[in-house]
């Protein structure tokens, strides 16, 4: 009896896992149907039907876009990406963890978090130009700030009662902030990686959108100004497909790294 409960609990989960993926493909498909049917009895060149969309869509995926477009594009976020969030984190894990810096810093951070990064495009267009260094640095400059705060605020969260111990026995503070700080706070920093690569995507439409020569947010620009209705949502389906493959990336990590975590969370419920 006591071997069959833990079985009868992972069927359940897998049941109720599939259903939720069941649901979440019918409603996909639903809402898919009604695009369809909604444009097909509109007639509205701005609303095409969903078909069209979807071929379009396929012919920038498997055609030549998908070289001078879509991975130009994938480069830049992830180049910004990666930027961001590891200077994010180191820089927050040092103000977590050594508080004397809080009051030098604060105040800067403060003052540059609260100026949006579509802000800072013109000044960035003046200072560096239209260039694959001005586009990477506004990705990274609106990361850095989500992974950040995160850092900071999940390295305070640290029971000063594992600081102690570390220095009891021997180590460094160093080492205490890679072995110790940085094992606890991850989970904290995880949650602010997966926002800041939402906004690596919107940073890397956005500067696309300016003095560009390639990239999916250069592609939906070209075809809104020549009028080609089906590739503008076309390439927006790619940009939604590109978040959703990321993501998809961060949580295999995230589950990977955190696996212990998850595992003392679920053996403490129980």
């Amino acid at each position: 009896m006591r071997e069959q409960a833990p079985r009868t609990r992972t069927g359940r989960r897998g049941a109720r896992a599939l259903s939720y993926r069941v649901a979440q493909v019918a409603l996909v498909a639903a809402i898919l149907l009604a695009w369809q049917i909604g444009a097909s009895l509109a007639s509205n060149p701005a609303f095409p039907p969903f078909s069209r969309v979807f071929e379009s869509y396929l012919g920038i995926l498997f055609g030549e876009r998908l070289v001078t477009d879509v991975l130009p594009s994938v480069a830049r976020a992830l180049s910004g990406f990666v930027i961001g969030v590891v200077a994010g984190a180191v820089l927050g894990m040092l103000i977590g963890y050594w508080r004397g810096l809080e009051p030098w810093v604060r105040p800067l951070l403060e003052f540059l978090r609260a100026i949006p990064t579509v802000a800072l495009l013109p000044a960035a267009l003046l200072l560096l130009g239209a260039t694959e260094e001005m586009r990477i640095g506004l990705i990274a400059f609106g990361c850095f700030f989500a992974v950040l705060l995160a850092a900071i605020d999940g390295t305070r969260r640290v029971d000063p009662l594992y600081y102690d111990t570390s220095r009891v026995v021997g180590r460094s503070r160093l080492e205490t902030l890679f072995r110790v700080a940085l094992p606890a706070a991850l989970p904290a920093i995880l949650t602010g990686v997966r926002i800041a690569l939402g906004l690596a995507l919107i940073v890397m439409v956005i500067s696309e959108l300016t003095a560009a020569s390639n990239g999916i947010g250069f592609y939906i620009q070209q075809s809104q100004r020549l009028f080609r209705t089906v590739d503008v949502y076309a390439g927006t389906l790619v940009i939604g497909t590109l978040g959703l493959l990321f993501t998809a990336a961060i949580l295999a990590v995230e589950r990977r790294l955190l696996r212990w975590h998850r595992g003392w969370r679920g053996s403490a419920e129980t």
